[in-house]
């Protein structure tokens, strides 16, 4: 039995976002056959999956000389150096694409958007370099990630001689599911006093961030309601368990676009609290259809859309946005419509085709059933799992491009003076004091 540690930046709780929610059940499937410390750097908590302790950063000071094996996610590696210098072979899981989400991020603020950017990409390359074995979400990710791996210098032909496939570097390991909604609850319902116990609800699940378009759905809701005149569209999309990441302008976007409509409070509402992850099937099992919809960027043909596990493990049928991967299969096996992005009519179509046949929501609710049986985490992790039994350095770690190492010691420098000549840019000398005298107070705690 090996010891791991499972590490994600995001806070474990009663509500959790993707990051955490993977972290937990990762910890749980590894759990079975090794100790596993599972670690959240937002700070000591209990597991909601298994009641397993989640430990704080601090549990990091000096792991690395007693673990076999590490699992990481996020900004793990860069927060905490003595691990990236460590010999412990290192698992990096790349489910999310978190570089493409940092490109809708930031709003307004240029500098705020240039800073994200340049904290993902910097915190990719750290990973790159570093890890023995990383794990992708579909094979579109999977052949995303290699082309980081192969800038890298880690597709080389040590690693080719070994695998030509380069499957022992970087494997598919996607979300799962872990149970199914147990039904008869009516939380939407009882909820919201608009919705009437036989209203058909369309209901949109997690997060409203800045890369999904909640507006096409909103915009389609005047053509749903001619044709489903009780139909309800539904949010439940509170403020991100994790504090630290900024209010997403989408949502204020969204309820806006719903009173520009006349529809909001009455046919569309919004939820105020994130869903308590032990309740979220049971709110999706309260609906009739769910949606997801994105504007057809990168971040789309990279992603890897979780929220439609919960849609399968409730047996909701899904009307979503055809870029995607995970849309992609739900669609092909039958749990589902797709619709080109940014098309109101082509939503509203979709969604009235699924309320107003009985028969097809039922075949498409028992085909998204069907799926959440085929992705439990037991089997999705297999991969993960596999490289853990016999947990090794890569062949060839040491021997890539050494992009991030080599500029290690100077990069803050180099940061503070590519910012200084960025405030330069936008607003002159006064910018720039303007700037360092914030930095400083914020240092100073004033």
């Amino acid at each position: 039995m090996a010891r791991v540690l499972i590490a994600t930046p995001e806070p474990i709780g009663r509500r959790l976002a993707g990051p955490a929610i993977r972290a937990a059940h990762m910890a749980r499937v590894v759990g079975a056959s090794h100790e596993v410390d599972l670690v959240s750097l937002a700070g000591a908590s209990v597991s909601p999956v298994d009641g397993r302790p989640v430990h704080g950063p601090e549990h990091l000071d000096g792991l690395e000389r007693s673990i076999d094996a590490a699992v990481v996610q996020g900004r793990v590696l860069v927060e905490h150096p003595a691990l990236h210098e460590s010999s412990v072979p290192l698992a990096i899981d790349w489910f999310d694409p978190f570089h493409t989400e940092a490109l809708h991020r930031g709003g307004a603020d240029r500098i705020r958007r240039r800073d994200l950017v340049d904290g993902a990409h910097r915190t990719l390359l750290a990973q790159a370099e570093r890890g023995d074995f990383f794990v992708a979400s579909n094979d579109a990710q999977r052949l995303h990630w290699l082309g980081w791996l192969a800038a890298a210098g880690r597709c080389g032909p040590t690693m080719h001689d070994e695998d030509p496939t380069m499957r022992t570097l970087i494997d598919v390991a996607p979300f799962g599911t872990a149970e199914a909604a147990r039904g008869g609850s009516t939380p939407i319902r009882d909820t919201f006093s608009a919705i009437g116990s036989f209203d058909p609800v369309i209901v949109w699940a997690g997060g409203l961030h800045d890369w999904l378009d909640p507006m096409v759905v909103i915009d389609a809701m005047p053509a749903v309601l001619d044709a489903v005149a009780d139909a309800r569209l539904v949010f439940l999309a509170g403020p991100h368990p994790n504090t630290s990441i900024e209010t997403m302008g989408v949502r204020g976007q969204a309820i806006n676009r719903a009173r520009e409509r006349r529809l909001f409070g009455t046919h569309v509402l919004f939820v105020t609290e994130w869903i308590d992850y032990g309740e979220r099937l049971e709110w999706l099992a309260d609906a009739t259809v769910g949606v997801v919809a994105d504007t057809g960027h990168l971040e789309s043909m990279v992603s890897h859309r979780t929220r439609l596990l919960d849609h399968a493990a409730a047996g909701l049928p899904t009307v979503g946005t055809d870029r995607d991967p995970l849309t992609r299969a739900w669609v092909a096996a039958g749990a589902g419509l797709a619709v080109p992005p940014s098309d109101p009519r082509a939503f509203a179509d979709a969604i009235a085709a699924l309320c107003n046949d009985p028969e097809r929501r039922s075949g498409a609710s028992a085909a998204a059933r069907s799926l959440a049986e085929s992705h439990r985490w037991e089997q999705t992790l297999d991969p993960l799992c596999r490289w853990l039994a016999n947990p090794r350095p890569a062949s060839d770690r040491g021997r890539g491009s050494s992009v991030s190492r080599g500029s290690t010691v100077p990069t803050g420098l180099r940061r503070a003076a590519g910012r200084v000549r960025i405030h330069l840019d936008e607003g002159g000398p006064t910018q720039v004091a303007k700037r360092t005298i914030g930095a400083a107070r914020r240092r100073l705690g004033r």
